[in-house]
């Protein structure tokens, strides 16, 4: 243990962004407001063969991404309506294998707590209790708004979720209530802080008078940039659009090439560092409802047209945007185009997504959570 500044290991698996960006956020609301603790990060791919990270990682986005049906064929057969037993065995000779190097690191770490930002280092890390190699609480933050039996981690001491289903789930599948914690998804602290709204519509050479879409590259593959940004400028109603194609030259290109009609202003950008502010000053956004990107668009309180999600965790995603009336899946052209209208053309309606996504947010998740761990 710590004998100064009260340690907080965060653990992290690199698959997909939300569970780095979680585990970051924890870090840096640890680093704002609490100088007395030290919050450290790892991530689990980091410290075992790199190997063993690639195919866990290419087999993840293989899946995902080119066969997304079948990914949510697993995803469903695995969620589990009784307790889920992992395999110990199987965990224990694969812990052996690949995360020796990650194992010693954490024990060598000697933290004061530990949290988890993905189950599989939460897996990975209960067999050193028994052990006796580590004498500090282990807990999960589930990262997602589905309560998948995948992070039914069963020697964590804790969990932490998003909604009072999430914990009443574990609770059915008799985990301790007392130690389940309903806060929420860490988002960074940069969506939290004030902002100038007029300082940040000059910036992106926007006008306040005009309604503003903001759509992701993340959304695009499934019919191309160009179809969908297109679709959007063609909703007959006036309105800026704020595209952008992160890395994506190609998706740049195709998307400036486009000609906006009359009364549509359309700016289009590569990778950018801003979205935080592009999220603040906008009304809607069009993406894929993965992690990040949702719970990002709800610390802000700005409503979201769901298109193209993954079968798995972004259906569930989605789901709760439907069920706190804070988005709507669109999944045709057509679709996307109604609702596009009639958010930003019914103030009314607009004004109420605003307001369901607010209280569905929880922007002071990382702070909340911190406070809670240096409380254990």
């Amino acid at each position: 243990m710590s004998e100064d500044k009260k340690k907080i290991l965060v653990l992290s698996a690199a698959v997909g962004a939300g569970h780095t960006t979680a585990a970051r956020a924890l870090v840096q609301a640890c680093e704002m407001e609490h100088p007395e603790a030290e919050a450290v990060w790892i991530d689990s791919f980091d410290l075992c063969p790199r190997i063993y990270g690639r195919f866990y990682k290419g087999l993840y986005n293989l899946l995902a991404g080119r066969f997304p049906h079948f990914y949510g064929y697993c995803y469903d057969t695995l969620d589990r309506e009784e307790r889920y037993e992992k395999p110990r065995g199987l965990v224990t000779l694969i812990d052996r294998l690949f995360f020796r190097r990650f194992l010693k690191r954490v024990e060598a770490e000697k933290p004061d707590i530990i949290v988890c930002t993905h189950f599989q280092p939460g897996d990975v890390v209960s067999i050193l209790k028994p052990k006796g190699k580590i004498d500090c609480p282990v807990g999960v933050i589930v990262t997602d708004y589905y309560m998948h039996s995948f992070w039914e981690v069963k020697d964590a001491d804790f969990h932490i979720v998003s909604t009072e289903e999430m914990k009443a789930t574990l609770v059915e599948k008799g985990f301790d209530a007392e130690r389940i914690h309903v806060i929420g998804i860490p988002v960074r602290p940069e969506f939290v802080a004030p902002t100038d709204r007029a300082a940040i519509l000059k910036k992106l050479g926007c006008v306040d008078d005009v309604p503003i879409a903001l759509t992701v590259a993340s959304g695009w593959q499934k019919r191309g940039p160009e179809v969908t940004v297109e679709a959007l400028m063609n909703t007959g109603i006036d309105m800026q659009i704020l595209a952008v194609a992160g890395s994506n030259k190609e998706s740049e290109e195709k998307i400036r090439a486009l000609k906006p009609p009359d009364g549509v202003k359309l700016k289009v950008f590569g990778f950018v560092d801003n979205i935080h502010e592009m999220m603040q000053v906008a009304d809607v956004i069009v993406a894929k409802p993965g992690g990040v990107t949702t719970v990002e668009a709800l610390a802000v309180g700005l409503p979201m047209i769901a298109i193209n999600p993954v079968p798995g965790q972004e259906m569930g995603n989605c789901h709760y945007l439907l069920r706190t009336g804070a988005g709507v899946l669109a999944n045709r052209l057509g679709s996307l185009k109604y609702h596009l209208r009639t958010i930003l053309g019914d103030k009314a309606r607009g004004a109420r997504m605003r307001e369901c996504a607010r209280n569905a947010g929880r922007p002071r998740a990382a702070f909340e959570i911190i406070d809670l761990l240096l409380k254990m």
